[in-house]
């Protein structure tokens, strides 16, 4: 007997950051073990059938030739999600992967990708707090199980939301998209970046990221310090009201994965203070990438990158420009930490991350027969 399981694709239209990143290569490593017709075949002979399901308002397309895009309900959003999505996936399975879904559902797996809105409230609006509380509070406790991306996280939810650890399945995220188009080399002549080592950071929206301190340890590092390139969507949020210095950093803004893989290539370091993180996948790319990451010595950060970074205190961005110097100054310690990432490259695969997904699904279906 064929079971429908359908994927909350409301997130399709939306650019590619971090939730959306995480759902579609899942997808992508899914589809690796589907037939022609987007079915799962299990150990005990049950045949799982994939579809995705969007707003009738969605000008998406479906970017998996093996999954068909059904189109239901004309509201979209989170409105969508709470009633449409709910009566159209009535009685069968449904997986929502960008930490939002319909919180009365029950036959629910459900990616929660960290516990920001309860760990860092002050970096939130009070209505985007307060909605993201009650979603992860009630969703979190009505879906039969719920994925996240890390140890930490799922330590997180526990502690700050109050959900089981009995239901919840961390995996580790991958790193194949670094390397699935080849470096676009264009990029910098495009953005006239200079032919010397560069430091490097990936900037988001979220001042969560702390690329002050990226600006502050440029400061205290002097006229000696090496031209920065960031790459991201340019805020004053995420900059901390700081302007740039555009003799020493250069800006380029939103890129593609082939200008990504170029830039982590050629730079000398990553730079990745970030205050908080459920996973942090730039340190993963960079490390797959031949990239040297100083990172913070908070959250997640020490689980996933271990002994192949250098650490800093987020909060203090002397300790960020004393491991650049250190870098620069150590004899072979560029090296090593190249070669220590490399090592860590095979714990971070999207093709791992798609089997845990089906263990955790069938295992959320067994215990509700």
């Amino acid at each position: 007997m064929d079971t429908t399981i359908w994927i909350n694709a409301r997130f399709l239209p939306r650019p590619v950051s971090g939730v959306e990143r995480v759902a579609r290569e899942l997808i992508t490593a899914l589809c690796e073990k589907l037939d022609e017709n987007g079915c799962y075949t299990t150990p005990d002979g049950r045949r799982l059938c994939f579809r995705l399901i969007a707003p009738t308002s969605s000008t998406a397309q479906s970017p998996w030739p093996k999954l068909t895009l059904h189109r239901k309900g004309a509201s979209g959003g989170h409105v969508w999600e709470q009633t449409s999505l709910l009566a159209a996936t009535r009685g069968d399975w449904l997986i929502s992967l960008c930490n939002t879904g319909p919180m009365l559902k029950r036959k629910h797996l459900l990616f929660l990708h960290d516990a920001q809105t309860f760990a860092i409230p002050q970096n939130f609006t009070w209505k985007f707090r307060l909605w993201y509380r009650l979603l992860f509070s009630t969703a979190g406790r009505m879906s039969a199980a719920i994925l996240t991306n890390s140890k930490y996280s799922r330590d997180e939810l526990v502690k700050l939301v109050g959900l089981d650890p009995k239901r919840i399945t961390p995996i580790w995220l991958g790193v194949e998209h670094a390397t699935r188009t080849p470096p676009d080399l264009g990029v910098f002549a495009k953005h006239h970046i200079p032919d010397a080592p560069y430091l490097f950071a990936v900037s988001s929206v979220n001042p969560n990221k702390n690329f002050a301190s990226v600006i502050r340890a440029l400061e205290l590092l002097g006229p000696d310090a090496p031209p920065c390139v960031i790459a991201g969507q340019k805020n004053a949020r995420v900059f901390g009201g700081k302007a740039l210095d555009e003799s020493r950093i250069t800006h380029v803004g939103h890129v593609s994965d082939a200008e990504l893989y170029a830039l982590y290539s050629r730079a000398y370091c990553l730079l990745f203070p970030s205050f908080y993180e459920g996973f942090g996948l730039p340190p993963v790319e960079a490390m797959s990438l031949g990239c040297p990451a100083i990172v913070s010595n908070t959250s997640v950060l020490p689980e996933i990158c271990a002994d192949a970074v250098l650490y800093c205190d987020p909060n203090d961005p002397q300790t960020l420009a004393d491991a650049i110097q250190r870098l620069r100054q150590e004899p072979g310690l560029r090296e090593s930490l190249v070669t220590r990432g490399k090592e860590r490259e095979g714990f971070f695969s999207w093709t791992t991350g798609a089997e845990s997904m089906l263990k955790a699904l069938a295992q959320a279906m067994a215990k509700q027969q």
